[in-house]
């Protein structure tokens, strides 16, 4: 096998902080399903398909909180 694996011996590379990032606007959809949780997905409104696929957080509904709940 080749290549090479991060350990706790190398050195982190610095993250960009949340600041620095770009900000967007994300939509969300909830699936109703009977018997079952329903199922809220996030994802960036401009977003195209292919970058929704690899940008986007699903759970169950009823896991989320709205912000104001939140303080």
């Amino acid at each position: 096998m080749t290549g090479s694996f991060d350990t706790i011996d190398k050195l982190a590379e610095p993250k960009p902080s949340a600041t620095n990032e770009e900000s967007f606007e994300l939509s969300s959809v909830v699936v109703e399903y009977d018997g079952k949780p329903n199922r809220c997905t996030i994802y960036p409104n401009e977003a195209t398909r292919l970058q929704r696929m690899a940008s986007w957080i699903t759970a169950d509904a009823d896991t989320f909180v709205p912000l104001d709940k939140m303080c």
